[in-house]
């Protein structure tokens, strides 16, 4: 993949690709027993919970829009990531065979996934800050290569991508087993999208994949149940009044419970125009993923990832 300056200067790095993008990579990797020791548990539960559930669609051998299959061409990502931004955008309705992966493998973890994700995109980005965007490339994943101004990703064949001024996403994924680069159809001018695999460890693995609700009721009881809602709300950045709809308050409520746990090191604020953005911090993020301390590897002031998937 061939960069410019304008590609660098518009290169964006996001939180997630979403629940429903999520459940259709963790089709695939169930049913290719895929993950590793990571995924062990998270396999197990959600098997038996299929084995309970009344018969679904049979799961082909290749599932998911072709995209999904080939990491190119990819259309699909592209209107996942467009409804993100609007109202309601992750109740999509997908494919029975993805719909079913959603309700059983993807939902009963995604408060977890969702903040664990945006731990790792807070820590790409100090990277960046602390180092450059050459430095946050060259740290993705082992699979992938910077050589300015050029990355090369291991795919398994041989395809030249020139960006031309598009830029680049840069998204981490739980549920993806290796980077891929989803691109749209020649001719359309949409910026290509690079997903990488998080880093996971059996230890932090463990504690995303505990029985849903439990880490949620030991959050409550340390801050409160409302504001046990609103860390769990901001898992994905948000201003005051959206904050306030997520939660079902005023937006003077919403803001004095962000200002609060900004006092308390596990939210921070900035403004932008006439909004105030409010996202988790790191210590936020790790009571909402797991309520255990922040995973090494985002803690680690030197970019040496050799712990990545």
């Amino acid at each position: 993949m061939h960069f410019t300056m304008d590609d660098l200067a518009q290169l964006k790095v996001l939180p997630t690709v979403g629940p429903v993008a999520e459940a259709v990579f963790a089709t695939e990797l169930l049913r290719r027993g895929g993950g590793g020791a990571a995924f062990s548990k998270w396999r197990d539960d959600v098997s038996l919970r299929m084995r309970r559930m009344p018969p679904g669609p049979t799961t082909p051998r290749q599932t998911g829009p072709p995209a999904a299959r080939t990491g190119t061409g990819g259309t699909w990502l592209f209107d996942l990531l467009d409804q993100q931004t609007a109202k309601g955008g992750e109740g999509i309705t997908p494919d029975p065979v993805v719909r079913r992966m959603l309700e059983l493998g993807v939902s009963p973890y995604w408060g977890k996934v969702r903040a664990y994700l945006q731990m790792d995109r807070e820590f790409r980005c100090r990277m960046m800050a602390g180092g450059g965007i050459e430095t946050m490339l060259s740290n993705l994943h082992t699979w992938m290569g910077w050589r300015p101004p050029s990355l090369t990703i291991a795919a398994g064949r041989g395809e030249e991508i020139h960006l031309d001024g598009r830029g680049l996403k840069i998204v981490p994924s739980m549920f993806i087993d290796r980077p891929r680069i989803f691109t749209s159809r020649r001719g359309e001018p949409r910026t290509p999208v690079l997903v990488y695999p998080t880093i996971l460890d059996a230890t932090v693995a463990n504690a995303l994949w505990d029985a849903p609700g439990t880490d949620a009721r030991a959050l409550a009881a340390l801050v409160g149940r409302t504001r046990a809602r609103v860390l769990e709300a901001l898992s994905e950045t948000c201003n005051t009044s959206e904050l306030g709809r997520r939660l079902g308050i005023s937006p003077a409520a919403a803001s004095q419970h962000a200002t609060v746990l900004r006092g308390a090191g596990l939210v921070t604020s900035r403004r932008r125009f006439n909004t105030m953005l409010h996202s988790l911090t790191p210590l936020g993020s790790a009571l909402v993923t797991m309520g255990s301390p922040v995973p090494k590897p985002f803690t680690d002031q030197e970019p040496a990832l050799s712990a990545a998937r």
